[in-house]
């Protein structure tokens, strides 16, 4: 998901820098004035192509995730189909309010280096520092940024009976999914 979000940043980034890049969004607006209309069909188009891919690519990996691990002797915690389902339609929604919020970037900053710098500062680097912390550090990392949408990603169960670190370096996320 975090390689997938790059490469989807960088996408929704150009998605309407280009257009100020090039002079061509007075093109744009001479067709369709109203400022707010063009934004909500950019929007709803990245929106609903990062959501698919997004979803396609969960429900394909999962299948396959689970079958290179089973191959490879590790055991893996049997998931309902409502968790599966859970796991792609979050990985979707994960990758369509990304794009969104990067298009927002881009529109903003009218610069794709910016934007994509921004969006990856944003949405990939907290993730990517918190999976090295721990302790409280990393709960309120992954609670106060856009990384706890990866809680969506949580299958592993817990139980209050048992005294083990719920840490994200033992696959933990600190909130629920849909808190998250």
């Amino acid at each position: 998901l975090t390689v997938g979000l790059i490469v989807l940043i960088v996408i929704a980034a150009m998605f309407i820098t280009v257009e100020y890049r090039r002079g061509l969004i007075r093109t744009t607006f001479t067709a369709t004035p109203q400022r707010g209309r063009v934004l909500a069909a950019k929007a709803i188009v990245i929106g609903t192509v990062a959501f698919a891919i997004g979803a396609i690519a969960a429900a394909l990996a999962v299948p396959v995730g689970e079958h290179l691990l089973t191959n490879n002797g590790d055991y893996v915690f049997p998931a309902s189909a409502s968790t599966v389902a859970r796991i792609v339609v979050g990985c979707g929604l994960v990758t369509a309010l990304t794009a969104i919020a990067v298009l927002a970037l881009g529109t903003i900053l009218r610069r794709s280096a910016g934007a994509v710098t921004a969006g990856i500062v944003v949405f990939v680097m907290p993730y990517v520092i918190g999976s090295s912390l721990s302790g409280g550090a990393e709960t309120w990392l992954f609670r106060l940024t856009p990384a706890a949408a990866f809680s969506v990603l949580g299958v592993l169960p817990r139980s209050s009976v048992v005294d083990y670190p719920y840490t994200f370096a033992n696959g933990y996320y600190p909130l629920s999914p849909w808190t998250g």
